[in-house]
């Protein structure tokens, strides 16, 4: 059975979760582990772990802002990926938004990428057409061309700067 476990302190996180949070994410689209860790303390900030009955074999991290819910980072093992396991967690983390939900995705340069564009499809997520750069998590790392993805309604271009300036402002801690 599928469940999703609130993180609510440091003693928690084990390194079977910092391996999986650092193996699924490029190097410029990941928090540095203590910063990472550092996040637990805001009060915006909620990271799940993903248990499969005893074991752990994923992450999500949300962010519950004013207008929508926004999922920063989500992973699953990859020896657990394609059972179903993450369209589970996904549908549990909407059905608990009682908002708009957005994501981040890449830009489908790859088959990852498109697989990965379908999956949120077949959720019900759309694409928003508006030019989105995730900011740099620190100064040694580079912004990256993302799409940005929400369900259940499409993000129209009216609403777009405010998406972007609330996720610069909390979660990116940036002014623009």
């Amino acid at each position: 059975m599928i469940k999703l476990i609130q993180v609510s302190n440091l003693q928690v996180l084990s390194d079977d979760l910092k391996h999986i949070y650092i193996d699924s994410f490029p190097f410029d689209e990941r928090r540095e582990w203590q910063e990472f860790k550092d996040l637990l303390h805001h009060p915006n900030f909620i990271l799940n772990q993903v248990f499969d009955d005893q074991k752990l074999i994923g992450i999500i991290s949300t962010w519950k802002l004013a207008d929508f819910v926004f999922i920063e980072h989500f992973a699953i093992e990859e020896s657990q990926r394609g059972k179903g396991v993450g369209t589970k967690v996904v549908k549990q983390i909407i059905n608990e938004a009682p908002i708009k939900v957005v994501l981040e995705v890449d830009v489908p340069t790859n088959e990852a990428a498109h697989r990965r564009i379908t999956f949120y499809e077949r959720l019900g997520f759309s694409t928003c057409e508006s030019i989105y750069w995730q900011p740099p998590y620190s100064p040694d790392k580079k912004k990256v061309k993302m799409l940005l993805m929400s369900f259940p309604d499409k993000i129209l271009h009216s609403e777009f700067i405010e998406i972007k300036k609330q996720l610069y402002r909390v979660v990116y801690q940036i002014l623009e």
